[in-house]
């Protein structure tokens, strides 16, 4: 009995305890669930440089983050810089310096300074694996510097890797279709050429090649680069134009009439006299839009009235920059010119018919009526050949008139005759008794009190030796020096006198004397006399669009400003930059006014040196 009974409690002792146990076990099953494992980090941030740093230098370096991350975020991008050029300088080691050099790449984009960002962001890449993920985004920020050069964003596009990240690839193939687009096909061979092997969207410039190549009739390039495009991954549209190039057929949108759009800033609203002249100048420039190139451009232009006033004038480039016009003609005075010039935020070519000091303007500034360097050395070579011992030089304080004095002194040093003396006169002067005398003394003087003459004994001009005196004024001086040269009697002491284009300019001949020019030795512009095939052909092309007599000759200015930049454009150039280099190839382009070169960044007429004999220019062999 008591081992009956033992048993029972025995059992029921170790079932409280299976109870206890699953009872306990129950409530741990039935607990909060494990924590999910933490998110990737992704890579961490690279260091400029591996090695120790002190505690101040890492304490030191992550301050400087901290200020120069809240100077970015607060717009202060110099100070941004600044400081995370301090980081990268002075704590290389530091945990945050692959941060700082990351931030002081973006700055400098923001700032404006592709250069900098672009070198920058290099030296980051170069801290990460070849296969990092980042690497795409370093990419989009060089290429993002790059707003006004589409052929350098372009390079760095093609730099990003296939296997970037999706989100990275998408913003970067809108960029790069749109870089490639403006184009021209000899820069997409150069974009391809330098591409990397692994580039995930070279098939954006095989298509645009192939566009190109099939526009110029090389159906097998063509066929040859649609073939790669669509290998490589071409998609969307892109797949539907390399797809129709393996079929010998054009995009829509490439048709072979190309519409150009130019622009015209003419003080229309101006002075009654000057607004006068810009419409006879706006006349022109219609007649060449009409009429200059062939069927296959249609031309547009989009006109602009800057009422004479510079800072009105900057204003509507810069509005003119963003409308994407392939240039701008117009600027009549040398203020609108310089200030439009200045305003640009790119390389947006402008010709000026009028103005005389383009250079003040910046690069891609033009005009027809500039210093002309090439005349003044023609008249140094006059010079040499009529065996001058010594030359002296009037000239204007002008830089056009400046400049072409300096021209001729270098050509007078090469050519080995001596330049005696120069003597300057400010701009708006009326009065040059000091510099004729001055350069009068300094050809004669010495030589006349050498022959120790007497009061009662005569000057016999044969026996004074041959000099010169060179005088490269504007147009609107010689009216004023032309006759003082002749009162203050240099041709009794046998002085010649030598000049450029604007002693030959139609208006000087017809209003100044002719006893105070006839004699003068100067350059005229080859191609401006009346019924050169350049002028006749601009009358017919004129009468012919308007349907009325040309009675002006401003229009014919106005026509071979826009000449310039309508050749220009007749091999469809896509970027302002394109637009420059092929102005700056022009040579030899007859026009109504004359015969036109760009050369060194400057429009100058082809000359050849004229006597003046009463009004009339007689070639000199």
């Amino acid at each position: 009995m008591l081992n009956f009974h033992s048993r029972p409690r025995t059992h029921l002792a170790f079932g409280r305890l299976l109870a206890s146990v699953l009872f306990l076990g129950s409530c741990q099953l039935a607990g909060p669930p494990p924590s999910p494992p933490a998110p990737d980090p992704g890579p961490s941030d690279p260091v400029i440089e591996a090695g120790p740093i002190s505690p101040g230098g890492e304490a030191r370096s992550a301050d400087l983050f901290a200020r120069a991350d809240e100077a970015f975020r607060a717009g202060r991008l110099a100070e941004a810089r600044e400081l995370t050029g301090e980081i990268i300088e002075d704590y290389p080691t530091s945990p945050v310096s692959g941060r700082a050099l990351l931030l002081n790449a973006r700055s400098a984009r923001d700032a404006g300074d592709a250069a900098a960002a672009d070198g920058v962001a290099e030296r980051y890449l170069g801290l990460l694996a070849p296969d990092d993920p980042r690497v795409a985004s370093l990419r989009l920020l060089q290429a993002d510097g790059f707003a006004d050069d589409p052929a350098a964003r372009l390079d760095r596009l093609m730099r990003i890797p296939l296997g970037a990240p999706a989100r990275d690839l998408t913003r970067a193939l809108r960029l790069a279709r749109a870089a490639a687009d403006l184009l021209d096909a000899d820069e997409l061979t150069t974009a391809r050429s330098n591409a990397f092997s692994d580039a995930a969207l070279l098939w954006v410039i095989d298509v645009r090649a192939g566009t190109a190549a099939l526009e110029a009739g090389d159906e097998g390039l063509a066929s040859e680069l649609a073939h790669r495009a669509l290998d490589g991954g071409a998609s969307g549209p892109d797949a539907v134009v390399a797809r129709g190039l393996l079929r010998a057929e054009l995009p829509g949108g490439r048709a072979r009439v190309s519409t150009l759009t130019i622009a015209t800033v003419l003080p229309i609203g101006g002075p009654p006299a000057l607004a006068d002249f810009a419409a006879l100048i706006a006349e022109g420039i219609e007649v060449a839009a009409a009429e200059v190139l062939s069927d296959r451009f249609k031309v547009t232009i989009t006109a602009r009235d800057d009422e004479a006033d510079p800072a009105l004038a900057a204003t509507l480039v810069r509005d003119l920059e963003r409308e994407r016009v392939s240039g701008v003609i117009g600027f009549l005075e040398d203020a609108v010119l310089e200030a439009a010039g200045q305003a640009r935020n790119g390389g947006l070519p402008l010709l000026s018919p009028t103005a005389r000091s383009a250079a003040r303007g910046g690069d891609a500034v033009y005009s027809l009526e500039g210093p002309d360097p090439e005349a003044a050395a023609s008249v140094a070579q006059y010079a040499a050949d009529q065996e001058y011992v010594r030359v002296a030089v009037v000239h204007s304080t002008a830089p056009e008139s400046a400049a072409e004095a300096d021209a001729f002194e270098r050509a007078m040093a090469t050519l080995g005759v001596p330049v005696v003396g120069r003597f300057a006169y400010q701009v708006g002067a009326t009065s040059f008794e000091q510099q004729i005398i001055g350069a009068q003394n300094a050809l004669r003087q010495a030589e006349i009190a050498a022959l120790e003459l007497g009061e009662e004994d005569t000057l016999h001009v044969e026996m004074l030796e041959p000099v010169a005196l060179f005088l490269p004024i504007p147009s609107e001086d010689v009216e004023f020096v032309a006759p003082q040269v002749t009162h203050f009697g240099l041709d009794t002491l046998a002085i010649d006198i030598l000049g450029t284009s604007a002693w030959t300019n139609p208006q000087v001949l017809e209003e100044v004397d002719t006893r105070h020019t006839t004699g003068v030795v100067a350059t005229a512009a080859v191609g401006r006399e009346l019924g050169s095939p350049g002028r006749l052909d601009f009358q017919d092309a004129y009468e012919r669009h308007f349907q009325r007599s040309l009675v002006s000759p401003v229009p014919a200015i106005g026509y071979d400003a826009a000449l310039l930049l309508l050749e220009a454009l007749r091999q469809s150039p896509r970027t302002s930059a394109q637009v420059r280099r092929a102005l700056e190839a022009l040579r030899d382009i007859e026009g109504a006014t004359g015969v036109f070169s760009v050369v060194d960044g400057r429009v100058i007429r082809r000359t050849e040196v004229v006597y003046i004999d009463n009004g009339i220019l007689a070639r000199i062999n």
